[in-house]
């Protein structure tokens, strides 16, 4: 089943409940990652019983939410999800804009996502990931791929100014057994990835989850399968239109995180350490 088409069954409804109302309106705003939803977090999402969400999708011709995520599936792996793809939808779909308001037009679409972002992110979440990463009982893995990778290079490279032991993971599968032996569960992963969700985060999020660590994952979508295995999620928007998703609001989140390690009070004199590294090894021109 396409998007389309549910949108046609749910209008063929003589009558909607206000459950069915949210039901309806919240899989239009999320069809493409309803494959990776898990009953018990979306009908949490939703607001609604599985009860209630099983007869809405029987209501529409399915036995239930397994067979209507399975239909999803097989439709959604003929949609758009390259790059390429979502820019010939866009350039067909929309009139070209005036080459001069191209600057005007992404800063609109920057502010826009940093705005929703705001709105969504809880304080409470916000200071219980800022406390995980600030613990000196284990490490602090950080692990992002495809375009995540640069954020969450960013992130290391400055929290390297503020704690012992943070580790950048290399998103190669043949090495990444090497860089998990020594995780233990006093260990802190922070993942970064957007939809199509990179498989070998997924494993690596879940692995941890087993192992006892806690995860603080960045994600764009609410449902996603990294759900069940994460202590503390933050879903920033990333619409972009063209080439490229924007992900502004994951390189603010990630900047909000430093701010909050800095503010421990003990930095083991690592500042002068590593300006003191910049010096033996005269890394910078002046």
């Amino acid at each position: 089943m396409n998007k389309q088409d549910f949108i046609s069954a749910v209008n063929m409804f003589e009558t909607h409940t206000d459950a069915e109302k949210r039901i309806a309106h919240y899989f239009m705003e999320n069809y493409t990652v309803l494959p990776f939803a898990k009953i018990d977090d979306l009908c949490k999402q939703i607001g609604v019983g599985k009860a209630t969400l099983g007869r809405f999708l029987q209501r529409i011709g399915f036995s239930g939410f397994i067979e209507f995520k399975k239909e999803v599936t097989n439709d959604l792996t003929q949609t758009l999800t390259t790059p390429i793809e979502r820019y010939e939808h866009h350039t067909n779909s929309k009139p070209e804009k005036d080459s001069k308001s191209l600057l005007a037009n992404h800063y609109q679409e920057v502010m826009v996502n940093m705005e929703k972002s705001f709105q969504a992110l809880s304080e409470a979440d916000f200071d219980k990931a800022v406390k995980l990463m600030r613990s000196s009982k284990g490490k602090l893995y950080v692990m992002g791929s495809a375009s995540s990778e640069a954020l969450a290079n960013y992130f290391y490279l400055l929290a390297r100014y503020l704690r012992r032991d943070v580790v950048l993971l290399n998103a190669d599968i043949s090495t990444l057994p090497h860089q998990l032996v020594d995780v233990q569960s006093d260990d802190v992963l922070l993942a970064i990835s957007y939809h199509r969700y990179s498989n070998i985060t997924v494993k690596l999020v879940r692995w941890f989850h087993e192992c006892g660590g806690k995860a603080i994952l960045i994600t764009d979508q609410a449902v996603n399968p990294f759900v069940p295995y994460c202590e503390v999620q933050f879903t920033v928007e990333s619409a972009g239109e063209g080439f490229f998703n924007n992900r502004t609001a994951g390189f603010s989140l990630i900047e909000a995180f430093i701010k909050g390690l800095s503010q421990q009070q003990k930095k083991d004199n690592r500042f002068d350490r590593i300006e003191g590294l910049f010096d033996d090894f005269r890394v910078f021109k002046s």
